[in-house]
């Protein structure tokens, strides 16, 4: 089996190719990056899906921008609604295809789990699902949508509150937070990668068909100033932060999501408190 990864540079796709390299004789093939070839990268993709005929693709790549200004719009609907369309029409032109992954967010849904975007980067993302469902009705493909809630990991550079708060710790510096009653739902990147190569596996062999959407959630969401309490009990210092000196950002999502749909059979093994700890204590296993 070949897999092709789209976005295998960010944080989630780079993760995803070691993992699936170390747990699977199968193929794995990166796709060329967006920043590389810019205007020409859905081109260039469905070029390289022609010549290496994966029988999956994961599409780790999207733009993330939270703004719904005229650029940032056009920018949404390249990345995140166009280039799925163009890329699934090329794969379908292999026989052997047998699915597509891609990743949504919490932002599309309410407390309940209800469609209610919380900004236009989630509505495209929601809107994917619509085009997934059709592919895998008329052209029967199996299609997947994780809806992923807070990721983390060693080595991440993204700009997240975690990776801030890394940051400052090293440092021994203070930062600046809101007042922290927002709920966050943290899976560690490696119980992301197994999910994922569990839903290849059933793909092969026939054992997930349709259109599925799947959350990808710990169960376990918790506060931010809960998880800033629980690490200063547990790391070598204490975290150093200005509680409520940054205002929520406009359409802050704060409740957790209570319905939860995770794929059968799977869930997340590793503790957040330790493997927090062993990001920002450098202790390795």
């Amino acid at each position: 089996m070949k897999i092709g990864i789209i976005g295998s540079s960010g944080f989630i796709g780079k993760n995803l190719n070691f993992y699936l390299k170390k747990k699977n004789k199968c193929k794995i093939f990166n796709f060329s990056s967006f920043n590389k070839y810019k205007d020409k990268w859905v081109k260039k993709i469905c070029n390289e899906i022609n010549i290496n005929k994966p029988d999956i693709i994961i599409n780790c790549a999207a733009s993330q921008d939270l703004n719904d200004d005229k650029k940032a719009i056009q920018k949404l609907l390249s990345s995140n609604l166009y280039s799925n369309v163009m890329f699934l029409n090329q794969s379908l032109k292999n026989k052997n295809f047998k699915g597509y992954i891609s990743f949504g967010t919490k932002w599309e849904f309410d407390t309940n789990r209800n469609y209610n975007p919380l900004n236009f980067y989630a509505a495209t993302k929601h809107a994917n699902d619509i085009f997934f469902k059709y592919y895998s009705l008329k052209k029967k493909i199996t299609t997947v949508s994780l809806k992923i809630f807070d990721t983390y990991g060693a080595n991440d550079k993204r700009n997240k509150i975690l990776n801030l708060l890394l940051k400052k710790y090293k440092k021994n510096q203070t930062l600046k937070i809101t007042p922290g009653k927002q709920y966050l739902d943290y899976v560690h990147i490696n119980d992301v990668c197994e999910l994922i190569n569990i839903i290849c596996k059933d793909i092969k062999n026939n054992k997930l068909k349709g259109f599925k959407m799947y959350t990808v959630s710990s169960k376990n969401p918790i506060k931010l100033l809960s998880l800033i309490n629980k690490l200063n009990l547990n790391l070598n210092r204490k975290l150093r932060v200005k509680v409520g000196a940054k205002k929520y950002r406009l359409n802050e999502a704060m409740k957790p999501i209570k319905k939860i749909i995770n794929y059968p059979g799977w869930k997340p093994k590793l503790n957040l408190i330790k493997e927090i700890k062993k990001i920002f204590d450098g202790i390795h296993d």
